[in-house]
């Protein structure tokens, strides 16, 4: 109740007071957050996934308190008890919540534990717990404060208007004032603000050049001799793509066979340039080293930075023995969470003009003169590299083949294909059409046959592969978890998924959404970590079989890989 001066005047509560049922919930989606999710967290993120459920949780118990008392009201509902039970509820009440919150806790940190043994990572230990736990108190006490401070400053509204307006109208305008000013200060300056910060950030980094690369000596690639394309303009992913080229004698040691120079080109995103310019600049040096002669052209979108994995470049390299070239562009310099925070639009817009400008160029020749036109990305880029397509028969259309790896499931293509998926195949693995054309796989091994180990029918080309890991929060982060279970987490979990990880609101979107920023923690094979299982399928999409012995080929590539992003 809040406190009375002599004169009967109700005072507000002191700055200290703190809701019973706030704590409540606040303290139940604390221990909630604790619980395990796809990867094992640091104990920095651990403490801001805490931090926020807790004040979240706090709100939410605030809203219903006031919500039942004044339904209670309404209805003249009064609940009383007897002394003796009163009493009893004093004494057990805390002894049980006590208990509830020890059991609770041990059971997620020990659940928490078994996630890294699963992934072959360290649990955080008892210290990192309390750091953790300090962490989420600052943070919640912190939004906590900024909450009380916006109310506050609501109510001292809604006074001054109540000397010129009637009281409702008045609380309303001061809401709607406070609300305002709130939403634009969080989007105009701390969001904003925010991003432009860590933009800056990221065009530091672009701006640098590699440690330890210097101009390539080339001529197949962007940046060597004769290219239209300076060294310096390409950026700090395009340089480390250009200068990661594998070699010739490199390829000929791993196969055995004669092996060709492979070609790389790369053009960067300068300030005065548009997507389409720098696509056209692109194709101009695919002219340039005579790459629509070569057997196979890659047409890769990039990730925010402008990355792209050199484990899929290198098997494609290896696998053609250096008969290919394979293109890229640089349409962003932001890390790819900030690009999906802040720009959905730029990365499809790339990955649709590249892959047009490309296509047209090969349409231009003989059909007996064509190369095999195929397709790539990782994350972001597979996002934005399903752009170029209307749907997944305009991909069989348009491409010879191509392999999406760590696709978000929200984009469009992905969602239908697995929509469309044969019933009984789980969301993680889905089974099209028998695998006729799309084959969805968590491991190698399921190139060949579906998650449950049956075999499927003719592999036709054009072939795609998606590769995928039950464990690879950026495949399955997806705004919709907030308040929607997803079918993963209500079929059986992944084989690489700890069986503790379960739905639950608003908790689930924050566990996925740190869990990206360590999605390469882990060994290949989990996590956002795509390593050997890419040359078994870029064997298949190119023309082999999927159970043809790679060993040489993995082998070569795991001595000349760059893994630095």
């Amino acid at each position: 109740m809040p406190s009375t001066s002599t004169s009967g005047r109700a005072w507000p509560n002191p700055w200290w007071h703190l809701s019973g049922p706030g704590l409540f919930f606040a303290a139940t989606y604390f221990l909630i957050s604790m619980s395990p999710s796809l990867l094992p967290r640091t104990w920095y993120y651990q403490g801001v996934i805490s931090g926020l459920c807790a004040a979240a949780g706090y709100g939410l118990g605030v809203v219903l308190a006031w919500v039942v008392r004044r339904i209670a009201r309404l209805v003249q509902l009064r609940v009383s008890v007897s002394r003796e039970t009163e009493h009893v509820l004093r004494v057990a009440l805390p002894i049980l919540s006590v208990v509830a919150v020890t059991a609770l806790t041990v059971s997620n940190v020990r659940s928490q534990g078994r996630t890294a043994e699963f992934l072959g990572l360290s649990p955080l230990r008892p210290l990192d717990w309390v750091w953790a736990i300090a962490l989420a108190v600052a943070l919640a006490a912190l939004l906590l404060a900024i909450a009380r401070g916006l109310r506050r400053a609501t109510h001292r509204l809604a006074e001054a208007a109540g000397q010129v307006l009637p009281r409702t109208l008045a609380s309303i305008v001061a809401i709607v004032v406070v609300g305002t000013a709130t939403l634009w200060v969080s989007d105009s300056v701390v969001f904003h603000r925010g991003m432009q910060a860590m933009a800056a950030s990221a065009a530091q980094v672009n701006a640098r050049q590699p440690a330890g690369r210097s101009v390539p000596s080339s001529v197949f690639v962007s940046g060597g001799p004769g290219s239209l394309e300076a060294y310096a303009s390409l950026g700090f992913q395009g340089q480390m793509f250009v200068t990661n080229v594998s070699r010739a004698t490199l390829i000929q040691a791993a196969t055995g066979r004669p092996a060709k120079e492979p070609i790389r080109v790369y053009a960067g995103r300068g300030d005065d340039r548009t997507i389409e310019q720098v696509a056209d600049a692109v194709v101009a040096e695919l002219r340039r080293t005579r790459a629509f002669e070569r057997k196979v052209v890659a047409v890769i979108t990039t990730t925010g930075t402008g990355w792209v994995d050199d484990w899929s470049a290198k098997s494609i390299e290896y696998l053609t023995g250096g008969d290919s070239a394979i293109a890229a562009m640089q349409y962003s310099y932001v890390p790819s969470a900030v690009a999906l925070l802040t720009d959905r639009e730029t990365p499809r817009e790339a990955g649709r003009v590249l892959f047009d400008k490309i296509h047209a160029e090969v349409s231009r020749l003989p059909e007996d003169r064509r190369p095999r036109l195929v397709v790539g990305g990782e994350s972001l880029g597979s996002y934005g590299g399903h752009a170029a397509f209307a749907d997944a028969d305009d991909m069989l259309r348009r491409a010879d083949g191509g392999v999406w790896v760590g696709t978000p499931s929200f984009t469009r293509i992905h969602a239908e294909l697995t929509g469309a998926r044969t019933p009984g195949s789980p969301q993680v693995a889905p089974v099209v059409e028998d695998g006729r054309h799309f084959r969805f796989a968590t491991n190698a091994a399921e190139l060949t046959h579906d998650y449950y180990g049956r075999d499927y029918g003719e592999w036709a080309f054009p072939r795609y592969v998606y590769a995928q890991h039950p464990s690879d929060p950026v495949v399955w982060w997806n705004p919709s978890t907030l308040g929607a279970e997803p079918e993963w987490l209500r079929e059986p979990r992944g084989r690489d998924v700890n069986p503790d990880v379960t739905w639950i609101p608003f908790v689930t979107f924050w566990q996925l959404t740190t869990d990206m920023a360590v999605g390469h923690d882990p060994a290949d094979g989990f996590g956002h970590r795509y390593g050997a299982e890419l040359v078994p399928a870029w064997g298949a999409v190119l023309g082999g079989e999927p159970d043809d012995d790679y060993s040489r080929v993995i082998a070569g590539v795991q001595q000349a890989v760059q893994r630095a992003r």
